[in-house]
């Protein structure tokens, strides 16, 4: 007999992370989760989608390929409130976010890229230059191969 487990057991193996297994499918976050709402499931291009999909596929497909599932969350924890079996996501993506800094899988362009977006948002007279069109092109090139496609 063989067992195939797609990377489970070193997911199981995590302390702080393990709980995603814990998911039944019933998809209760998918029908919270305001980005998911508007931009739908076929974009996450795994079996795994949504917010549970955000946390899980990293480590079972690749941290490396799959990193960017953790940043596409406005982490407002609705998902969190509805799911049945209480697992904690919007705090497990923060911990998918922190490993991938910690495995260095953050690219220089990222890293400027995420300064300069604290720097703008800690001072009010950057944010007012930077809202709108200023705003879209820099994301549109900054973050184009990190986070997909903008309009």
């Amino acid at each position: 007999m063989i067992l195939l487990d797609n990377g489970r057991t070193n997911l199981l193996a995590q302390k702080d992370q393990r709980q995603g297994l814990y998911c039944i499918r019933c998809g209760a976050c998918l029908n919270a989760c305001p980005v998911y709402k508007n931009i739908g499931g076929h974009t996450y291009n795994t079996s795994y989608s949504g917010p549970i999909g955000s946390i899980i596929t990293p480590h079972l497909a690749g941290m490396d390929k799959f990193k960017h599932l953790s940043y596409a969350s406005s982490l407002c924890g609705k998902c969190t409130e509805v799911c049945p079996v209480k697992i904690d996501i919007h705090k497990m993506l923060l911990l998918n976010r922190r490993d991938a800094v910690n495995q260095n899988l953050v690219n220089k362009k990222e890293r400027w890229g995420w300064a300069i977006w604290k720097k703008g948002m800690l001072s009010r007279k950057l944010e007012d230059f930077f809202s709108g069109k200023t705003k879209n092109f820099l994301l549109k090139k900054l973050f184009k191969k990190n986070l997909g496609t903008f309009p």
